[in-house]
C-alpha cells in the first residue's frame, strides 16, 4: 500500500491557559465559577406598524425631482411586562421632501419595529440603558431593511440610514429628565 507523499501541516497548538487580566481575574473569582452571565434574549420582533406614503406619485417618480431633503425622527419607547420582560420599540418618522419653495412631499414613512425581551441575570439598576441602547442596537438592523424595502417597493432609490448613537439618546433623555427635576424642585 502506497503513502501518500502530502506533507503533514500541524495546526499550531492552542494554549491551554488563557490570560487575563488581574482586576477581570479577580472579579471572575469574586463572582464564583457558576454565576450565569447578564444577557438579552429576544422572544419575539414584530412591525408593529408601518406606513408609507407616496402622495405626490407618479409626478415624484417622473418629473425628474432632485434628490429629496430627508428629515429622520427616531423615538425610543419601552414597557415592562413583567419583572424580567420587556417591549421595546423603535420608532422612526421620516419625511422626504422635494428641495426648493414648493418643499413638495416625495415620501413619508412611519415604522414602529419592536421586541419582546427577556433581561437574564441584569441588575435592576441597568434595566433601563439595556432597554433604551442595547435592544435598540439589536433591533436597527431589522428596521433599516424594512424601511430600505419600503422605500424601494415606492418607487424610490432605497433610504439606508446610517447607523445611530444609541447611547447619546439615551444620555439625552437622561439630561432631559435631570432638568426636568431640578427646574421642578427650584
Amino acid at each position: 500500500m502506497a503513502k501518500d507523499k502530502t506533507p503533514e501541516h500541524k495546526a499550531p497548538k492552542k494554549a491551554e491557559t488563557s490570560e487575563i487580566a488581574a482586576p477581570e481575574a479577580a472579579s471572575i473569582q469574586a463572582q464564583g465559577q457558576n454565576a450565569p452571565a447578564p444577557g438579552i434574549q429576544v422572544i419575539a420582533q414584530y412591525i408593529k406598524d408601518l406606513s408609507f406614503e407616496n402622495p405626490n406619485a407618479p409626478e415624484s417618480l417622473v418629473a425628474g425631482w432632485p434628490q429629496p431633503e430627508t428629515n429622520v425622527q427616531i423615538f425610543l419607547r419601552h414597557a415592562q411586562i413583567r419583572e424580567d420582560a420587556y417591549e421595546c420599540t423603535v420608532n422612526f418618522r421620516i419625511e422626504a421632501k422635494k428641495p426648493g419653495e414648493d418643499s413638495k412631499v416625495s415620501f413619508l414613512v412611519d415604522l414602529s419595529y419592536g421586541a419582546l425581551v427577556l433581561l437574564k441575570n441584569v441588575p435592576k439598576e441597568n434595566h433601563a440603558p439595556v432597554v433604551m441602547v442595547e435592544v435598540p442596537k439589536l433591533l436597527f438592523p431589522f428596521a433599516r431593511e424594512i424601511i430600505a424595502n419600503a422605500t424601494a417597493q415606492g418607487g424610490f432609490p432605497p433610504l439606508y440610514l446610517t447607523p445611530i448613537s444609541f447611547e447619546q439618546i439615551y444620555m439625552n433623555e437622561v439630561k432631559r429628565q435631570m432638568d426636568q427635576q431640578r427646574a421642578a424642585g427650584g
